[in-house]
């Protein structure tokens, strides 16, 4: 069956969050909803067995490979002419599917829109999201400067209703990563894309728990892992001659991010380990440049 479109939701041991996410999906033929459970405990993926919606496929991976794998799995079994991938933890606006109603039919391969960030229990407005930011500075200037920042600084999947054949076209995949997951995939959107367009519309919330994983500290070596990822981008941005703030990160401003975050004792290690892993830093900033070959 082909689907107007497709969405597909990640999940891990979230259920109550994945229910609301289902909630704001309309209950409607045209559209696909996939929900890959990424090795969730058995209590519960029975909880997830029980949840219901129009045209709910449930994946169930035997054991966790990180979101890079899930996202990828959604996506392969995608039917719709439009994919979107959100988190199993946020939910879309009330009016997001009757706004998307309106560009269906247009000849683009991205639409770019608006979003907010919420506290999950409150409802309260936290902060600015970055991605949303440089939608929109384009919306609000657009020159050549802000559409780099829409198609090269706006690093998320779950503000982009992507065209399916621009997608298959082009090869668009996510990195088969833990850490940053959305950033390939989306940089490879924004590498690739020809015809898009912005809105102002906000069109999803995404929402901020403080005992969720990213509000605990990282050991050094999850650290380093992040650290890496942000080398793969600087090789990225050095290709298209970017490599100036705000894309390009350069190694000396770990310094005071990490005195903050982690004091004297854990910066000396953390540079320790860049200097002794060399070759994982020169492989990381190549990891992204086979997307200009092809």
């Amino acid at each position: 069956m082909s689907y107007t479109y497709t969405v597909s939701i990640p999940h891990y041991n979230s259920p109550h969050l994945l229910k609301r996410m289902l909630k704001s999906i309309p209950e409607r033929e045209d559209i696909q909803v996939i929900v890959i459970d990424d090795g969730s405990s058995a209590e519960n993926v029975n909880v997830i067995k029980t949840l219901q919606h129009k045209n709910l496929e449930l994946v169930l991976l035997a054991e966790n490979k990180g979101g890079g794998h899930a996202r990828n799995e959604g996506l392969r079994r995608a039917a719709g002419k439009w994919f979107v991938s959100v988190d199993s933890d946020d939910f879309f606006s009330e009016d997001a599917f009757e706004v998307f109603d309106q560009y269906k039919d247009d000849e683009i391969d991205c639409l770019y829109y608006c979003v907010q960030c919420i506290d999950t229990e409150t409802g309260e407005v936290t902060r600015e999201l970055k991605s949303d930011i440089m939608v929109r500075k384009y919306l609000d200037a657009p020159s050549e400067k802000t559409e780099k920042y829409l198609r090269f600084h706006n690093r998320e999947s779950w503000n982009k209703l992507v065209s399916m054949k621009f997608i298959r076209d082009n090869n668009i995949c996510y990195e088969n990563c833990r850490v940053n997951i959305d950033v390939f995939y989306a940089l490879s959107i924004g590498l690739k894309v020809k015809k898009y367009k912005a809105i102002h519309n906000k069109l999803y919330f995404f929402t901020e728990n403080p005992n969720s994983i990213t509000h605990k500290k990282r050991n050094l070596e999850r650290e380093f892992q992040f650290f890496l990822q942000v080398q793969k981008r600087n090789g990225f941005y050095e290709k298209l001659g970017l490599k100036h703030y705000p894309f390009y990160r350069r190694t000396i401003l770990y310094i005071p991010h990490m005195l903050k975050k982690r004091g004297l004792s854990d910066t000396i290690k953390f540079f320790k380990m860049i200097k002794e892993r060399k070759q994982e830093i020169t492989e990381a900033r190549k990891a992204y440049l086979y997307l200009f070959d092809e």
